[in-house]
């Protein structure tokens, strides 16, 4: 069963799509995110070996517009030239958010996204959710060859199915309004700014979530609750609303189930777990069976097990919002019916899934290979915040360098008759009573000792000479 909660506190809104009482998405304004946002940009820079332009968008870095996307339809009807140059204004939607080391990507595919249908005003696109059912699709694509015009293209969201055609028409010639103001706006402006912003997060988890399959809504907002009675009267079963009068995310448990994010590992009701691993290039994916018992065989427990993780994995992947490349090292199967019963699952499970989720198979090595594409930053990058001491490595330097280096400090100032010392408590192994005393009678010093040092990878040292103390 499929339920929304929106919880409005003092200080953020904060959404969640919940599935059989489990957490599958969660959407918070601690992380703002642009993509989506339509920009009047200024090109700086084009540079042809990276077949891309640099364009200033007027917020944060420069964003990167990949010049293959540039259509001559485009460049006809909306900019009005033959080519893009230099310091020319241009027309841009950003399709994915900055990173800590790249600026956003922008598309000049512009999309205008409602809550049944998707409306391209300047690119063909024609589909139907994959999410609708086959006699709900036969349907749609009449309505589709009926109302889409020349030049234009137009998907149909999975939040049509059930929908009135009537309903359908009006949102789009709404979007089709909408677009000619944009396009009234660029052509009057000159300076880089934004021409139309995504909805905020209650305005997003109902006009993407809100659905014919969603049975409850959790809210703490009367207001928006209202809103969410009126959209759902579209449906012939309106879903169920709830107002509370505190804070659902609380009530319902949903802030225990987040810490799981912030965990490398995920425990399987097996027995069994997956560990997970995010770098720079990819996601590394271990599935273990640990204390997993059940299973007539071995075989048998490996398949279950494996399974298991398929499912996890799935959600895990929406949960946590993971892009790019993901490598899965699945319990080694040695039966190829086993690894395609593996796949079938995971087929299944990432169907769920809003993202463009591909499965390339197992590699040579039983290495399972998948990409999952995403356009906003992962979940992490919102709960979690690099660590001040290891800088992001996940380790850090180990107590027997430390002490190397400690030991050859200490014996620097030969006039000290006293060494005061501030280390980390990870070093009271070495610095104990019996390791004090030695360095005492190597050095012919007395050595004080405070644990009270918050850097596993540093310490204090200071020096008692004749005349004061010296650092």
């Amino acid at each position: 069963m499929k339920e929304l909660v929106i919880s409005r506190t003092s200080d953020k809104v904060m959404g969640a799509v919940v599935e059989d009482g489990k957490l599958v998405e969660v959407f918070s304004e601690d992380y703002e995110s642009i993509a989506g946002n339509i920009y009047l940009g200024k090109i700086e820079k084009i540079i042809s070996n990276l077949d891309g332009a640099f364009v200033n968008i007027g917020a944060g870095k420069n964003a990167f517009l990949r010049l293959r996307e540039v259509t001559k339809g485009y460049l006809r009807n909306v900019l009005k030239a033959d080519k893009l140059k230099e310091g020319m204004k241009i027309l841009v939607q950003v399709k994915k958010d900055s990173t800590r080391m790249k600026g956003p990507q922008v598309t000049t595919r512009i999309s205008l996204a409602g809550r049944y249908v998707v409306y391209f005003p300047v690119s063909y696109a024609k589909g139907i959710s994959r999410r609708i059912s086959s006699g709900e699709r036969e349907k749609l694509l009449l309505f589709l060859s009926r109302i889409r015009k020349k030049g234009e293209g137009i998907v149909i969201r999975t939040a049509a199915e059930g929908v009135e055609e009537d309903h359908l028409e009006e949102e789009l010639n709404g979007l089709r309004q909408e677009w000619h103001g944009i396009l009234k706006k660029f052509r009057r402006s000159r300076k880089p700014k934004v021409l139309r912003t995504e909805p905020s997060i209650e305005g997003m988890v109902l006009r993407d979530r809100l659905e014919k399959d969603t049975k409850r809504l959790y809210t703490n907002d009367e207001e928006l609750a209202k809103e969410a009675r009126e959209l759902s009267k579209v449906y012939k079963e309106p879903m169920e609303i709830l107002v509370m009068d505190m804070d659902p995310f609380e009530k319902l448990g949903l802030y225990r189930q987040m810490e799981e994010i912030t965990k490398r590992i995920v425990h399987l009701k097996s027995g069994g777990f997956i560990v997970i691993d995010t770098t720079e290039a990819m996601t590394v994916i271990d599935v273990n069976s640990a204390s997993s018992t059940k299973g007539r065989s071995h075989r048998d427990l490996i398949l279950r097990t494996n399974i298991e993780a398929a499912r996890e994995i799935a959600r895990q992947l929406r949960l946590r919002n993971i892009g790019g490349i993901v490598v899965i090292d699945f319990i080694s199967m040695k039966d190829e019916t086993d690894r395609k019963k593996v796949i079938e699952i995971l087929k299944e499970e990432v169907r769920k899934d809003r993202s463009k989720v591909d499965i390339l198979g197992f590699t040579r090595l039983e290495l399972l290979e998948m990409t999952r594409k995403r356009t906003t930053r992962s979940v992490e990058s919102f709960l979690l915040a690099t660590c001040p001491v290891c800088g992001g490595r996940g380790k850090v330097i180990a107590p027997s360098v430390i002490f190397s280096k400690l030991e050859l400090d200490i014996g620097k100032v030969s006039e000290a008759k006293e060494v005061r010392l501030r280390v980390h408590p990870v070093m009271s192994g070495y610095l104990n009573t019996d390791g004090i005393k030695k360095l005492e009678r190597k050095y012919r010093r007395k050595i004080d000792v405070n644990f009270d040092w918050c850097d596993p990878e540093s310490y204090d040292i200071s020096y008692l000479v004749k005349g004061g103390e010296k650092k």
